[in-house]
């Protein structure tokens, strides 16, 4: 599959703008099965920045609220502080271009960045309304993080735990920090206020360093294409226009468990 022409109305073309214009997508009822028709009517906003060759990119769109689409753009809070070769810059300071410092001892430079608003009582198509994660210091080991630290409800971060070496006879997984709450080390916690969440994505698919914490940027994952229609796949690839298709993510740098995998584990 590739990727169709970026539509100029909606994506800003001049290098490192910060200027967005905005042009909603609409579906046809009958191009899409019910449960995603239904999506026309709950919409988002989708902020996203990317790299054009040497220049920085960026763009707005309204779209359909799908749980699909939200999950590439909610991983960090504001505040988070991501190491690059630089030094650590708040997640919301990254420009695309920048290069991260990976868990590995590698770099990688940083293609894309997306955000959107977690809105309390806001309609949701999610079966349960998201949550942020409240990371307590040194619930991972010292210094992971330093200080308490709250992230998106999406992220994951990489575990050694001998625990799965047992069971899945690998030496590392990316596991949801969600499956990790305890109301101790990891807290969950209901925003109170509009929250601006963010997601990275790298050239690659990498774990970086955030706030101490060895975390995955964004890849799809093998599961998308399967729950996105052909018309919603075009819009999910308009997100990241510096790529043609799903391919182009890579590989998944660690396998993932899912939450109930964690829940069974331990």
């Amino acid at each position: 599959m590739t990727n169709p022409q970026p539509n100029h109305d909606a994506f800003s073309t001049r290098p490192t703008s910060r200027l967005r214009s905005e042009q909603a997508w609409t579906v046809r009822r009958n191009s899409v099965p019910a449960p995603q028709a239904r999506t026309a009517r709950l919409t988002r906003r989708f902020e996203i920045e990317w790299l054009d060759g040497d220049s920085v990119m960026d763009g707005v769109h309204v779209a359909p609220a799908l749980p699909v689409f939200e999950k590439a753009f909610g991983a960090f809070t504001h505040g988070v502080l991501i190491q690059t070769t630089e030094g650590p810059v708040a997640v919301e300071d990254l420009i695309p271009g920048m290069h991260l410092e990976c868990a590995n001892g590698r770099t990688s430079r940083l293609m894309w960045k997306g955000s959107i608003m977690v809105v309390p009582n806001a309609p949701t198509l999610n079966d349960e309304p998201d949550r942020l994660y409240r990371v307590m210091p040194d619930a991972f080991g010292l210094g992971r993080p330093v200080q308490d630290q709250t992230f998106g409800p999406h992220v994951r971060r990489l575990d050694r735990d001998p625990k799965i070496r047992a069971s899945l006879g690998t030496e590392r997984a990316l596991v949801p920090l969600s499956a990790l709450a305890d109301g101790n080390a990891v807290i969950e916690v209901t925003p109170m206020s509009p929250t601006r969440v963010y997601h990275l994505a790298c050239e690659d698919h990498a774990t970086i360093l955030a706030a101490g914490l060895e975390v995955e940027t964004y890849h799809p994952g093998p599961e998308t294409p399967l729950s996105l229609s052909e018309e919603m796949m075009a819009h999910f690839l308009r997100f990241f226009p510096y790529i043609r298709s799903l391919r182009d993510f890579g590989r998944l740098s660690a396998p993932r468990l899912t939450r109930d995998d964690v829940l069974s584990l331990y």
